[in-house]
């Protein structure tokens, strides 16, 4: 089975194509939706690789802390920005409340699902131009967006979850420590449980959101109806996201 694989741009650690994953009536479209970590340290050479892969919207998940941080390096691209924050906020914000993955995730699923839908609208309306979801890591809200895209297509649950397993991969190293780093300077001490938080992607953190998605609503696709998303829409997202075969 193949899983989104990451794609160089300057200045991210995380920009990966989602296109490829099995869905129910085909494969993901290559080049329509991409993943990403910050997109602040893009540089030149990065908004050059953005005008290359045919951006035209990104979906910027993060809280207004953050996007005032490290504010999106999209200078001079003819992109539209969509502001949809999930205000729970990244692993790295919840480090010094011991949150687990787990309850991060069933938060977002269960008190953020018009977020959600906010961001499943949004990615037909791009047309025949690419999208990027992302937040800080790529990882956390990012996560749970592509992954309720991707099953609301008819990707299959082991190709959503493999894809979302082989995040921690890109984080490790440079990126995972810097951010260690970062959140020390307020007084969150370095251990193996923040590390996980801000940088793993273990399975069981995926599979424990979708089993409540699944026990509360049958499928992500019934989840998000009930949560608001018109049937028309949802045909709309699998007709923009897969090629039949």
């Amino acid at each position: 089975m193949e899983i989104s694989t990451r794609i160089p741009v300057p200045g991210t650690y995380n920009f990966r194509d989602v296109g490829g994953l099995p869905a129910r009536e085909g494969v993901v479209r290559r080049g329509v939706l991409f993943r990403s970590d910050g997109l602040h340290r893009l540089g030149d050479e990065g908004r050059e690789a953005l005008r290359r892969l045919d951006v035209g919207v990104v979906i910027d998940l993060r809280d207004e802390n953050e996007a005032q941080l490290m504010p999106d390096d999209l200078e001079g691209l003819d992109v539209a920005v969509r502001r949809l924050p999930v205000f729970e906020g990244a692993g790295a914000s919840q480090g010094r409340r011991g949150i687990s993955l787990e309850a991060l995730y069933h938060r977002i699923v269960t008190t953020h699902s018009p977020v959600l839908v906010d961001a499943l609208r949004e990615l037909p309306n791009a047309g025949e131009r690419a999208v990027v979801v992302h937040c800080t890591a790529g990882k956390d809200r990012t996560g749970i967006v592509i992954a309720m895209a991707l099953l609301a297509a008819g990707v299959e649950r082991e190709a959503v979850i493999a894809d979302y397993v082989v995040t921690e991969s890109h984080l490790a190293g440079e990126w995972l420590e810097e951010m260690v780093a970062l959140i020390g300077r307020y007084g969150v001490p370095d251990t193996p449980e923040l590390r996980t938080l801000m940088g793993g992607s273990p399975r069981e953190a995926l599979e424990s959101a979708l089993d409540e998605v699944e026990r509360r609503h049958g499928s992500a696709r019934e989840y998000l109806l009930a949560s608001g998303l018109e049937r028309r829409e949802l045909e709309a997202l699998e007709a923009w996201l897969i090629e039949r075969g």
